[in-house]
C-alpha cells in the first residue's frame, strides 16, 4: 500500500492553522477573563434590591437585599441575581390576587442619586426550595459589570471567601446611606463545610464569613473576585439574637443549572489562567482567525491540485458512520451514561396523596393522572385539579437531567417557581427541583439518591 505524503506547502498550511488555533485560544481566554482581579473589584457588579408589596387600601411593606450582575465581562448587563426571599412578597402576592395586591422591585445603582430602574422577575424559587430569583432590567446598562463564576467543584474546605453586600446592621449605623458601590461592605472568612440544609433543597457552603440581613442575595467570592456562592442565611442564637458564626451561601452550581435552563448568559472563570487580556486579546483572536482561514485555504487548494482522482464518496464522507462512537445521528456520547453512577433518580411526593412516597425513575417513565389504564401514579377520579392524563416524567442519564411534560392537562402543570408548562413541550429539571399539578397541594420533588 502506497503512503501519501504531505507536500511542503501543505505542511506550511498546517503550521499556519496550528499557530492560528493557539492565538485564538489565548485571545478568547483573555476576552473572557474576569474584569475583577480581587474581591474589592467585585463591588462593580453589585446593586441594592428594594422590593415593595402594597394592597388596595394603601398599606405597604418593603424589604431590601443585595443583587449582582451576570453576563459577559466588558459587555452591558441586563440580569441580576438575588435571593428568592428578598423579592418573595412583591412577586408572589400579586400573583395570588392581582385585584388586591401590587408589587414593585427596584434595582438601585445609587440611592443617593435616586438612580434606579424597575426590574421584572424572570425566574423565582421560594426560600424553602432554591431561594434564587433572577431579575431582568428594562434594557442593558453599563452602570455595573458582570461578575464571573467559579465552578463549585473547585472549592475546597478551608478556602478563603468574601461576602459583599449591604448588611442592614452596618447600613443602619451610617449617618447617610447611599447604597452605591462605595457603600458596599466586605467581610472575610473561610469555607467550613459543604452541606445540604434542612430548611431548603439547595446545596450550600457553611462558612464563618459574617453576613447579616441585607447581605441576602449578594455574592460570595474567592480571592480573585470570582463568584462561588450566593449569600443566603445566618444562624442566630434565639436567646441573645447574636450570630452563631454558622452562615450559609448557596453553591454557584445551583445557579448555573437554572441559567442553562432559562438560557441566560453567564461567564465561568475556568482556571483563571490568561496571558493576555484587554485590547491585546482582540488582536490575538483576529490574528488567529486569519491564520486559520489562510492555512485552511492553502491546504485544500494544494490538496485539490495534487489530487488525481475526484473523491466520489457521498453521505457521511470522512466523518464517523451513523451509530459509531460519536453517538446515534452524530450526537456526542455523554460521559454520564446509564450505569456510570450509583445514584438513583427518584420522584418524591411532597404534598397531597403521595406525600413522603418515592418512585424509582430508572425503571422507566412515570405518568401521573386519574386514568389507571394509562398512568402508573394514579389519583382517585374525584381528586380535584388532576386530569386523567396530567403529566409525564422521565430521567435522561446521558444529560443527568429529568424531563417533565404536561400532557395537555385541563388543570395545567407548574414548576416550583410558578412557571406554567406549555402542553406537550418537554421541560428539563435537575435534582432538587420541584413541580406541582394544578396547585402546590400536589407537589413533587425530583432527586438523586
Amino acid at each position: 500500500m502506497k503512503t501519501k505524503q504531505l507536500s511542503s506547502k501543505q505542511l506550511i498550511a498546517l503550521v499556519l492553522i496550528l499557530i492560528g488555533a493557539v492565538s485564538s485560544i489565548f485571545g478568547i481566554t483573555g476576552l473572557t477573563k474576569s474584569s475583577s482581579e480581587d474581591p474589592y473589584e467585585s463591588r462593580n457588579g453589585i446593586v441594592m434590591v428594594y422590593a415593595t408589596v402594597y394592597d388596595n387600601e394603601g398599606n405597604s411593606e418593603a424589604g431590601m437585599g443585595t443583587g449582582w450582575a451576570i453576563g459577559t465581562p466588558g459587555q452591558p448587563i441586563q440580569y441580576i441575581v438575588t435571593n428568592g426571599h428578598v423579592v418573595n412578597k412583591a412577586y408572589t402576592y400579586p400573583r395570588y390576587d392581582s385585584s388586591l395586591y401590587g408589587g414593585e422591585i427596584d434595582v438601585f445603582f445609587s440611592a443617593a442619586e435616586n438612580d434606579y430602574v424597575k426590574a421584572k422577575v424572570v425566574y423565582f424559587s421560594p426560600q424553602e426550595e432554591k431561594d434564587i430569583a433572577i431579575l431582568q432590567l428594562p434594557s442593558p446598562t453599563d452602570k455595573r459589570t458582570a461578575l464571573t463564576l467559579r465552578d463549585s467543584g473547585d472549592i475546597k474546605i478551608g478556602d478563603t471567601a468574601y461576602a459583599l453586600g449591604y448588611p442592614g446592621n452596618s447600613s443602619q449605623r451610617q449617618d447617610f446611606v447611599t447604597y452605591d458601590i462605595d457603600d458596599i461592605t466586605i467581610t472575610r472568612g473561610i469555607i467550613s463545610k459543604r452541606t445540604t440544609t434542612s430548611f431548603s433543597t439547595y446545596e450550600a457552603f457553611q462558612m464563618d464569613v459574617s453576613i447579616a440581613p441585607g447581605n441576602s442575595g449578594g455574592p460570595l467570592v474567592d480571592e480573585k473576585g470570582n463568584v462561588i456562592g450566593i449569600n443566603v442565611a445566618g444562624a442566630i442564637d434565639p436567646n441573645t439574637g447574636l450570630s452563631l458564626g454558622m452562615n450559609y451561601a448557596i453553591i454557584i452550581n445551583e445557579l448555573t443549572k437554572i441559567l442553562d435552563v432559562e438560557r441566560i448568559p453567564y461567564t465561568f472563570s475556568g482556571s483563571g489562567f490568561s496571558l493576555f487580556h484587554g485590547p491585546g486579546s482582540a488582536v490575538l483572536l483576529l490574528l488567529g482567525i486569519l491564520l486559520i482561514a489562510a492555512g485552511t485555504f492553502f491546504f485544500w487548494k494544494e490538496r485539490k491540485a495534487a489530487a488525481s482522482v475526484t473523491n466520489s464518496r457521498s453521505g457521511l464522507g470522512d466523518g464517523l458512520a451513523n451509530g459509531s462512537a460519536s453517538g446515534l445521528n452524530g450526537n456526542p456520547v455523554h460521559s454520564g451514561a446509564a450505569g456510570s453512577s450509583s445514584a438513583h433518580a427518584i420522584l418524591r411526593g411532597m404534598t397531597g396523596n403521595y406525600a413522603g412516597q418515592s418512585f424509582d425513575l430508572l425503571k422507566g417513565k412515570v405518568t401521573i393522572g386519574r386514568d389507571p389504564a394509562f398512568c402508573n401514579i394514579v389519583y382517585e377520579k374525584s381528586t380535584p385539579g388532576i386530569s386523567s392524563r396530567h403529566c409525564q416524567l422521565s430521567y435522561n442519564p446521558g444529560e443527568g437531567c429529568f424531563v417533565l411534560t404536561d400532557l395537555g392537562s385541563s388543570y395545567e402543570t407548574f414548576l416550583g417557581n410558578g412557571k406554567k408548562l406549555a402542553p406537550n413541550v418537554p421541560e428539563k429539571l435537575y435534582a432538587g427541583d420541584t413541580f406541582f399539578l394544578c396547585d402546590p397541594s400536589n407537589r413533587f420533588l425530583v432527586a438523586k439518591e
